[in-house]
């Protein structure tokens, strides 16, 4: 079973759920595109009809919605899609279009800044249809983003929750605006410098943009935040006794997981169904995860983790398992049997009154005990723990620890 692989395509109707939430976010999504258009149109007009630069540069920051809520719709339309000559889905297309658009931002946001520096004192032709204007688009806004995270938050999906708090933070941008232009209506013309402080805005919303596209487009991998809760899932199998080559990279709003698993089994079957119940945890954890793939292998061993319960600080074997007052570990060389390393450990649990057993047996695993020497038959519980995960019971035919060690050495001899 060498670099036996097993690979988990997950398609959408795999996980419970998937695809009702997939329709739930893409309706928002499109309706998040509908609102961005509606808004930049609104800004826009008003904009040519006030001549105001800040609601120019407020113009350039609803193109910005423009281009995330296009994406998040378009991601999910494209997650499906695959060919012969894109096995993996177009997911990238969107990323493409972040970075094409956010350098069109930046252009048009140098532009405004420009006009925003170079022009004259001349104020602003602000009416009551302007101001009435901004205010609707403060309202749809605050609404449209109120809406996006509730929903994201019902069906767990952080997409929509990052685009409801992004749209309810550009509200500041937005009342900032309205402050300007309703200032310049009052005869304190202050539209130049609001205009530059909305282009700052657009520039930072650009920036993200660039940079998350320039990132997936370059394999990057993933904040090291989620890195670390997939190894904390990943380590709460059992039987997987270490992880090898964990890569994740995103594409869109996904995440491909790659992993080598070493298992402390040469059973196919076991092994696959760890691997499934990693998955099913994974993807609960971390629900934007779409593709998973897992190679197993079994765990190469040039050194076995060897533990037997003792009665004694001195070696001697004990009848008991849960109740014994020490154990014994060792460390013992797969070539020729040599003990590397050798301890003895009082029993942390020995005071419990419930599940000593079980209890004593989840520690020897957590130790990393490859094989466990025992007198007599471990209970059914503790031996269900220890056969989980991998580990060996064995029968011992001596009275101590050290003699059971010196004759696996000369039989690796």
């Amino acid at each position: 079973m060498n670099d036996q692989p097993i690979h988990s395509p997950a398609p959408a109707g795999a996980v419970p759920g998937h695809e009702a939430v997939s329709r739930a976010v893409s309706r928002v999504a499109l309706w998040g595109v509908v609102v961005s258009v509606v808004l930049l149109a609104l800004t826009m007009v008003i904009a040519l009809v006030s001549h105001s630069l800040t609601l120019t540069a407020a113009a350039v920051d609803c193109a910005v919605d423009v281009v995330t809520a296009l994406v998040l719709w378009l991601g999910l339309k494209l997650a499906d899609r695959t060919s012969s000559r894109f096995p993996f889905g177009l997911y990238k297309v969107e990323n493409v279009l972040q970075v094409v658009i956010a350098i069109l931002l930046f252009v048009a946001a140098y532009e405004v800044a420009v006009q925003a520096v170079t022009a004259g004192e001349r104020a602003a032709d602000i009416g009551p249809w302007v101001i009435a204007g901004v205010v609707v688009s403060i309202v749809i806004t605050w609404l449209y983003g109120w809406w996006a995270t509730s929903v994201g938050r019902r069906v767990s999906s952080p997409a929509l929750v990052a685009d409801g708090k992004h749209r309810q933070t550009d509200v500041l941008s937005t009342s900032l605006a309205l402050v300007a232009v309703v200032s310049t209506a009052l005869g304190f013309n202050v539209d130049r410098y609001a205009a530059i402080i909305i282009v700052v805005f657009a520039v930072y919303s650009g920036w993200r943009l660039l940079v998350a596209g320039m990132k997936v487009l370059l394999d990057a991998s993933v904040d090291a935040a989620v890195k670390t809760q997939i190894e904390r899932v990943l380590a709460t199998e059992a039987l997987v006794a270490q992880v090898d080559g964990l890569a994740v990279r995103s594409a869109g709003r996904y995440l491909f997981l790659e992993a080598t698993l070493q298992v402390r089994t040469d059973d196919l079957a076991r092994a696959h169904a760890a691997s499934e119940r990693l998955e099913k945890r994974v993807r609960a954890e971390v629900p934007a995860i779409e593709r998973v793939n897992f190679h197993v292998e079994p765990r190469q061993r040039d050194v076995w983790h060897v533990a037997a319960p003792l009665s004694s600080p001195a070696g001697e074997l004990s009848d008991d398992f849960g109740e014994a007052p020490y154990f014994g570990f060792a460390e013992v060389r797969d070539a020729d049997g040599v003990v590397l390393r050798q301890e003895t450990v009082t029993n942390p649990l020995l005071d419990l009154e419930k599940q000593r057993g079980i209890l004593v047996a989840e520690w020897l695993v957590g130790r990393g005990v490859d094989v466990l020497l025992t007198t007599r038959p471990v209970n059914k519980g503790p031996s269900y723990v220890l056969r989980e995960a991998g580990v060996e019971t064995r029968r011992a035919q001596r009275t101590s620890l050290g003699d059971e060690l010196e004759a696996w050495r000369e039989d690796s001899a």
